[in-house]
């Protein structure tokens, strides 16, 4: 009987670790570099400001604000808060929990797809989310959707680990706390049990022990996220805008979702082609896909919360069952292509002509998606005011002693517009006084301040003003109030005045200066 070879031997392990591996590292360091790329271009939008303006208070202010409102946020902002602490809350510093959340899920997305199929398929369905613009987009927000995702993801691997064992009660402990890690990040992420249900009873049959440990693990994991949904119940009217904006069109889901309609439209189409019903493994990402929106749909009646960025959750499914067609499409493509002389070696459960066929269309959904990926870049978008060039239009002009007042009714107005003037000025040295604010939003647990009734007494002694508002230019006191309004026109005059998108920033000199 031959021995087998030392080399030989050795070299298989390194294939093994590397089929292991590859799937894991590589789409998570592709997606690491391509969110961070360029991530600086875009300004923070309305709840990124919200986001810094609640890591930014102390203690009492940010139980005071949780108390009222964004309590669901409480675990979100309670970390942001300590990273801020010890990293500071530039752009970058604010973004990179999420990068680093997104960049960890593109990699248990290719762990997940090598355990339910093969090594290959992990590592395309990896690179693939990798590549869809809303990774980037959402993978560069300080907003808690990327957690939300990667634990999603984490909490399916978990489950799998269970299922194998599901008498070891050492194995439902780690799944117990992706499921509290899945509500402390996002509520709505809480509707993808829904799908692991459909794991669970496909691998195990509906009266097994694995589903009764499996239903009392996700209640144990779900009991510190009750106090959220609580509190949560209580607060549900600041999200009484999302019923007031109308439904999204399908068209404006995908984008979302996907950042790109077209990206969208070809994954969903190359995730259908793969759908096998009678398989557990891909009847449970359907269910992942689909159930989460179906069961947020059904409780509109009740309270909406059909947001698109909510469910961004469900895209490594479309991502898992479109990487399968990939697969197979590429390996079929592959074997109509004559080869010269001996066929290259086999990698990752696929030989070198298929990885060129995947490989090329990775490519292709990566030039459909380019505009996406500009998109995601550029933002504020059209719905948002952009207050980082507005703070760059006044930081030369500022002078020691200036105010800033606020107004307009659209982008957000005077609420938005405060906390972010404030962090775009947050390092300026002497920077202009907020005049007519009588209670800070931080001292009354509200991302809106207190303005003052008498506008004359509170710019008492202010001869230079300027003037943030979303006004338009014909008439830049409009929509605020009329005291305030006629004090302006009254006693100053405009000197400078300038428009970026959504918002104008207008200096107001008084004509006849006073005394502080």
């Amino acid at each position: 009987m031959t021995r087998p070879q030392p080399h030989a031997t050795g070299a298989a392990d390194s294939g093994s670790r590397l089929a292991r591996s590859l799937p894991v590292a590589l789409p998570a360091l592709v997606t690491l570099v391509t969110v961070l790329i360029g991530h600086e271009r875009r300004a923070l939008w309305r709840d990124e400001y919200a986001t810094w303006w609640a890591a930014s208070l102390d203690n009492h202010q940010l139980q005071l604000l949780l108390s009222k409102v964004d309590a669901v946020f409480a675990p979100f902002y309670v970390f942001t808060r300590a990273w801020v602490a010890l990293f500071g809350d530039g752009l970058t510093s604010l973004r990179l929990p999420s990068a680093l959340a997104m960049a960890a899920a593109a990699g248990l997305v290719g762990a997940l797809g090598r355990r339910l199929f093969s090594p290959g398929t992990g590592l395309v369905a990896g690179l693939l989310f990798a590549l869809l613009p809303s990774v980037s987009r959402y993978g560069a927000e300080a907003r808690p959707y990327a957690l939300a995702l990667a634990c999603t993801v984490a909490g399916a691997l978990l489950l799998l680990r269970a299922l194998d064992q599901p008498g070891s009660w050492r194995r439902w402990v780690p799944y117990a706390l992706a499921v509290t890690a899945i509500g402390w990040s996002h509520l709505v992420a809480l509707t993808v049990l829904a799908a692991y249900a459909v794991l669970a009873v496909s691998m195990a049959g509906a009266r097994s022990a694995a589903v009764r440990n499996w239903l009392l693990t996700t209640a144990a994991g779900g009991l510190p996220v009750a106090p959220l949904l609580w509190l949560g119940k209580r607060q549900t009217g600041q999200i009484g805008w999302i019923g007031d904006r109308g439904e999204e069109s399908i068209r404006e889901f995908l984008t979302s979702i996907f950042g790109s309609m077209w990206v969208g439209l070809l994954v969903i189409a190359l995730a259908v082609l793969s759908v096998r019903l009678a398989e557990p493994r891909r009847r449970f990402l359907l269910a992942w896909a689909l159930l989460p929106p179906a069961a947020v749909l059904a409780l509109t009646p009740v309270i909406n919360m059909m947001l698109s960025r909510y469910l961004l959750f469900t895209v490594p499914a479309w991502v898992l069952l479109a990487a399968c067609t990939l697969r197979q499409l590429s390996t079929r493509a592959a074997a109509l292509v004559p080869v010269a002389g001996a066929r290259p070696p086999r990698t990752l459960a696929g030989d070198g002509p298929a990885w060129a066929v995947a490989l090329a269309a990775l490519a292709v959904l990566a030039l459909i998606g380019l505009p996406g990926q500009v998109e995601a870049r550029t933002l504020p978008g059209g719905n948002q005011a952009d207050l980082r060039t507005a703070a760059e239009i006044m930081k030369p002009r500022l002078l020691p002693g200036d105010a800033i007042a606020y107004g307009g009714d659209t982008y957000g107005g005077p609420r938005t517009f405060r906390r972010g003037m404030t962090f775009e000025l947050r390092d300026v040295a002497g920077a202009p006084k907020d005049v007519f604010v009588a209670v800070r939003g931080q001292d009354r647990g509200s991302f809106e301040a207190v303005e003052c009734d008498d506008p004359a007494a509170c710019a008492a002694g202010v001869n230079r003003l300027w003037l943030v508002t979303s006004a338009p230019d014909k008439d830049l006191f409009a929509h605020m109030p009329v005291a305030r309004a006629e004090l302006l026109r009254d006693e100053f005059t405009t000197v400078f005045a300038q428009r970026t998108q959504g918002v104008a920033v207008a200096l107001l000199v008084r004509e006849q200066p006073t005394q502080p």
